[in-house]
């Protein structure tokens, strides 16, 4: 895209938001294409901008920021970081671009921060893991875009600090080693996943219908899996003995 100056009524702030909505509005940039700069501007700063575009570069540049988001490269990604949830989309018909699609229009992309120096914002996984989870229905979708989303969270408060985004998942607790947190799955979506139990039978090899899983910081590394009701009860709310004495049982196992 060629490089355009701000007209006289269109500051730095709005020159951002304008080029934003060209990159992620397909819309925009066909009726841009279509109908000229006359009939999208909104006033005369933004029709000396877009006067100014590239089309076929503007072009390049939206494909080439759908693939970043998507697949940034060997390191994470939504495609990387949500495969089961993307596996079970799939199986109801969703395709990744219609999902890329949607996403990018959402008012969930919205509060992650593609550009860091603008404002604190989400991660790209957690606005994801948002939009996916205000449709979702089944329990195993809503399971699996969860786990999925905390395994990327707490990867990142293990190798990441200071945090270069902002984190609204609710329910993570700070501990002596660094940050955990407690989520309560259906066994069965849990079964699908290959967690770890320590050693313990599972839930549903033990009949129960959900089971406690946590995710834990550590000097090692993550640390995660299907957890006893005693380690459960290191997170309830309110202070007890029984609370302290569970934290202290982790402690000794370098999890709190």
């Amino acid at each position: 895209m060629t490089a355009v100056e701000p007209g006289a009524s269109l500051d730095g702030e709005r020159l951002t938001d304008l080029l934003m909505r060209l990159l992620l509005d397909a819309d925009l940039r066909a009726r841009l294409a279509d109908e000229g700069a006359e009939a999208v501007a909104a006033d005369p700063g933004e029709l000396e901008c877009l006067a100014s575009v590239d089309l076929a570069e503007l072009d390049t540049t939206a494909r080439r920021l759908r693939s970043q988001v998507w697949r940034p490269g060997s390191g994470g990604s939504l495609a990387t970081t949500f495969p089961r949830s993307l596996r079970l989309l799939q199986d109801t018909g969703a395709t990744e671009s219609g999902l890329l699609t949607g996403f990018l229009g959402s008012p969930h992309f919205a509060r992650f921060r593609l550009i860091p120096y603008t404002a604190p914002g989400l991660s790209s996984e957690e606005a994801f893991a948002s939009y996916l989870l205000e449709g979702a229905e089944a329990r195993a979708l809503r399971d699996t875009v969860t786990h999925e989303l905390m395994i990327a969270l707490f990867t990142a408060l293990t190798c990441e600090q200071p945090l270069s985004f902002v984190i609204e998942v609710e329910g993570i607790v700070p501990t002596e080693q660094g940050h955990a947190a407690l989520r309560t799955y259906a066994a069965s979506s849990v079964a699908t996943w290959g967690a770890t139990t320590g050693g313990r039978p599972s839930a549903e090899t033990q009949g129960a219908d959900e089971a406690h899983y946590a995710y834990f910081t550590t000097p090692a590394g993550l640390a995660h899996g299907v957890v006893s009701g005693r380690v459960a009860e290191a997170f309830e709310a309110g202070p007890s003995e029984r609370r302290e004495t569970a934290r202290r049982a982790l402690a000794r196992r370098g999890l709190w």
